[in-house]
């Protein structure tokens, strides 16, 4: 598979995973943090907007073959700074929150970093 269609599957699955958060805030809440009030939706709907701009600014600069580095290391460096953020919760979220959003946030944030060294 091309790098740049690696980009283009990268993007649009962080773009619905934005769409998820956005519609759906309360079961992914639970799931990461252990709560699904008020602040945990608002909070949520935020990274979901993010995650919505990376994903569809990363699609975007590849079809209209631009530079995606930009989105890729933007992405990367998200997804460290939430994987980071997660951990650093500590017992206050549930251990399997944590442990496999610290896990999806570092595997997204390293292939997205060597993506951005790989591509062409």
């Amino acid at each position: 598979m091309a790098r740049s269609t690696d980009a283009i599957v990268l993007g649009a699955g962080r773009a619905l995973f934005g769409v998820a958060m956005l519609a759906t805030p309360g079961p992914i809440s639970r799931a990461w943090v252990g709560r699904d009030d008020v602040p945990s939706a608002v909070l949520l709907r935020c990274l979901a907007g993010r995650d919505l701009v990376i994903g569809g600014g990363l699609v975007a600069a590849v079809t209209r073959r631009g530079d995606p580095r930009p989105w890729l290391i933007g992405g990367a460096l998200a997804d460290t700074i939430d994987g980071c953020a997660t951990l650093a919760g500590g017992d206050d979220i549930p251990t399997n929150g944590r442990m496999g959003t610290a896990a999806l946030a570092a595997g997204a944030a390293l292939f997205g970093a060597w993506l951005a060294s790989a591509i062409d």
